[in-house]
């Protein structure tokens, strides 16, 4: 199912939505109405209640049909507001859990089998910040999906808290559910975003995904082909050579082990009938292999600004009385994840002067740029580069060195620019990354673009295999790698209020979101026959701006957290490396944040609003790894 380049829906799925024919995948997308502005019929339903799949759309006009009586809105509107009611005072009587000291809290769940997670770059200097599309306005956005509604949806009630006031960085055990917040508004924008997560552990080595398809005579190339921009997201972890058993009583058994290391390489076919010429720029990242603080000839350290190392580490496991659980003592910022996200949020690039970069190069052995020109290294995984390719040619963008059993977690920017530096969009190419035991040879570059390599694999036993932490992802989010979204909260001394993010990546969490968008196959079509949803996708980055207004005449506070939402009061989740493990943007200020486990929030910020006055808020972040959907934002004004 293939997704227009903009943010626009296809114009066949506007109708879907409303006769409940969707493809299923997009059932919920239909049923929630908040898909990426474009979506005209689904918009309408941006702010109704939740309810089954097709109450969202069971007032809409059908074509053909009689339009419905003039009061047929007002008592739509009544019956929504009264269930609305019920389900705000629901919540409200909800029991409250106080805050607890560290060592006073209840003992956490165990740790999940296999919820290790550990990782996108923003895009760097302002020379492509030049070339950066510039998002449309929110406001506008929001009149637009007002006027195509065919509902005018009931004002949502204000919800009260009795929390005691709370410091930046505090941890709290008391948040909203997820049936308490809005769906995110907004839609997403910038170049496509590849993801190349499935299959994420690797016991055969090969293709592990592609957008070049096998050429067949006479009939076109399958795949797709990016204009001018992409965004690739890859994690793969290798366990090559590894293979399991099941005993009589049918437990799993290893019965091979890892052989080895692997190259990870990333490859690009030129489709355009011309020269291209790509500036690359991002992140590569392996746990105890990818210097975070690259040394130079000199064998000095590249730190000019004198940043500390973060801990690679997960938290270590301890044993209570509910099982093994996180050690308490390292539940902070840490991980592979972490260290990325980081990099990608500030890293600094090698801006030495030229002479001194050529005299004393910064070295990573660990990843092989020899095929870019301009390379320039940076702290915690970071580089840039520029490569031209021939028309019609296949070349090696990079080569990564992956250890056995290690971890690699990547995210590249792919930009085509013309002779005056600006975006190429008549530039064609296709992407693809491959696991090899070792450099790829002119022979398999050959086989890679005719789509006739072999493909990499979890194994023979993949029934046996622990099921991911997060489902496997394969194809392209054409509408684009950023979400750009937000509103305006009117907000008085008491009240709370919060809004769903990165809502339905996880099992049972795909409820209504804005931020959806239908994933078009790859090459690997067999695993992924049904379209996937990707909002809080790894790879995407999320840019919101809120206005907050203060109706009184005194000043108010205003708490601002990121929070982990219980979809029912039993849910317990609490794994490895948290629940949620973001770098962050506040207002331009960075802020580092984890969550540990399901139904706590963190506090960003304490926000300070004037008098009958309004400020705005803005938060920046990229989803990366080590963090587990869905995330909430929750505003609470201290009473």
């Amino acid at each position: 199912m293939k997704q227009a380049t903009s943010t626009a829906a296809p114009k066949g799925q506007a109708k879907q939505a409303a006769s409940g024919t969707a493809p299923k995948g997009q059932a919920k997308q239909a049923a929630s109405g908040t898909a990426p502005k474009g979506q005209a019929k689904q918009a309408a339903s941006v702010a109704a209640p939740k309810g089954p799949p097709n109450s969202a759309v069971g007032s809409t006009v059908q074509e053909g049909q009689a339009k419905p009586p003039v009061n047929a809105v007002s008592v739509s509107a009544t019956k929504r507001a009264a269930k609305r009611a019920v389900e705000s005072q629901s919540s409200r009587s909800t029991p409250r859990v106080p805050i607890q000291a560290p060592d006073e809290r209840t003992p956490p769940s165990p740790v999940h089998a296999d919820s290790e997670s550990d990782a996108e770059p923003r895009e760097p200097p302002s020379a492509r910040e030049a070339r950066k599309p510039a998002p449309p306005s929110l406001a506008t956005a929001h009149e637009d999906s007002a006027n195509d509604s065919q509902e005018v949806p009931a004002a949502p009630q204000a919800r009260k808290h009795t929390r005691p006031p709370l410091s930046a960085g505090a941890l709290d055990a008391d948040v909203l559910p997820v049936s308490a917040l809005e769906p995110v508004r907004g839609t997403f924008m910038g170049a496509p975003l590849l993801l190349h997560t499935n299959p994420e552990t690797i016991r055969t080595s090969g293709v592990i995904g592609s957008t070049m398809g096998r050429v067949v005579p006479g009939k076109s190339e399958g795949g797709y082909t990016f204009s001018g921009q992409a965004r690739l997201f890859l994690r793969a972890v290798n366990r090559v050579g590894e293979s399991f058993t099941e005993d009589a009583h049918g437990r799993r058994v290893q019965d091979s082990l890892p052989e080895g290391p692997q190259r990870c390489s990333l490859v690009v076919r030129n489709t355009s009938g011309r020269p291209i010429h790509l500036e690359i720029q991002g992140g590569l990242f392996s746990k105890y292999l990818t210097p975070q603080f690259p040394r130079d000839a000199r064998g000095e350290p590249f730190t000019p600004h004198q940043q500390e190392p973060l801990d690679e580490d997960f938290t270590g496991l301890v044993s209570s009385e509910h099982g093994k659980v996180p050690d308490p003592r390292g539940l902070f910022f840490r991980g592979p994840s972490a260290v990325l996200a980081a990099g990608l949020m500030d890293s600094h690039l090698d801006s030495r002067p030229a002479q001194e970069r050529e005299a004393h190069p910064l070295l990573r052995d660990d990843l092989d740029l020899s095929q870019l020109e301009s390379v320039r290294l940076g702290t915690r995984g970071s580089f840039e580069g520029r490569l031209t390719v021939k028309p019609g040619a296949t070349a090696l963008v990079l080569e990564a060195r992956q250890e056995k059993g290690g971890t690699l977690c990547a995210l590249v920017n792919f930009t085509a620019v013309d002779a005056k530096g600006q975006v190429d969009p008549g530039a064609r190419f296709r992407l693809a990354t491959v696991s090899s035991p070792r450099s790829l040879s002119a022979d398999e570059l050959a086989a890679i673009a005719k789509g006739e390599h072999p493909l990499a694999t979890s194994g023979d036993s993949e029934s046996l295999l622990t099921i991911a932490a997060f489902p496997p992802l394969q194809g392209v989010l054409e509408a684009g790698s950023t979400f750009v979204g937000g509103r305006t909260l009117r907000l008085s001394r008491g009240d709370v209020d919060g809004d769903l993010v990165m809502s339905s990546l996880s099992p049972g969490h795909a409820g209504p979101a804005a931020d959806v968008g239908v994933l078009t196959p790859t090459s690997r079509s067999e695993a992924t026959k049904t379209p996937r949803t990707c909002d809080g996708g790894r790879g995407v980055s999320y840019e919101l701006a809120y206005t907050l207004e203060n109706p009184a005449p005194e000043p108010c506070e205003v708490e601002l957290l990121l929070t982990s939402p219980r979809l029912h009061p039993q849910e317990q989740f609490f794994p490895q490396a948290g629940v949620l493990n973001l770098a962050m943007r506040v207002d331009g200020e960075r802020v580092d944040v984890r969550v540990n486990q399901r139904g706590e929030g963190r506090v960003l910020a304490v926000l300070e609003l004037p008098p009958e006055g309004r400020r705005q808020v803005r938060l920046e972040w990229t989803h990366v790894g080590g963090t587990f959907p869905p995330a909430g934002l929750e505003w609470r004004v201290r009473r």
